[in-house]
Parts: C-alpha cells; structure tokens; sequence
C-alpha cells in the first residue's frame, strides 16, 4: 500500500526547499541550511565515536552521509537555479 500522504509531504518540503532557494539571491538561505547540516552532521559524527554496537554505528554512519548528501544538494540546487557559485 502506498503512502500517498507521505509522498504529497515529502513532495511538497521539496516544492518550498527549491522556492526558498530561488529567492534566495545572496545564498543567506542556502549557507544556513548548508551550515546547519554540517552541525548535525559533526555532532552525529561524534556520537559514532561513542556508539556501543555495530548497528548504531552502522545508524549513525548513514545519517552522516545522508547529512553530507543534504548539503551537497542544498549547495547544488542554489547554484543551478542562481548560475552561479554559492558565495561564502
């Protein structure tokens, strides 16, 4: 069974992802959400450090990547919408 729901959400999160990022004509936005991902991903980065068992480690390696991954899409959509490089 699909969830239809779900999608519409997840469809719908994107659909203002891309809209707050082609407003966002000085890349303000799009370093924010950049820099917020690197947060979580360097805090999740050391709780691997801490983690007890393969599948947490495993868990947490994942989100790492999946937050690495956010940034480097945060950081590609700017730049294909505004044809420009994100400014630091």
């Amino acid at each position: 069974m699909e969830d239809t729901a779900g999608k519409n959400t997840i469809f719908g999160d994107l659909a203002q992802v891309e809209k707050t990022l082609s407003e966002d004509t000085t890349g303000d936005k799009a370093r924010s959400m950049v820099a917020y991902f690197d947060d979580v991903a360097k805090s999740t980065e050391q709780m691997l450090q801490k983690a007890a068992s393969d599948a947490e480690r495993q868990l947490l390696a994942r989100l790492v990547e999946g937050f690495r991954a956010s940034q480097r899409i945060i950081r590609h959509v700017w730049e294909t919408l505004h044809s420009a490089a994100l400014p630091a």
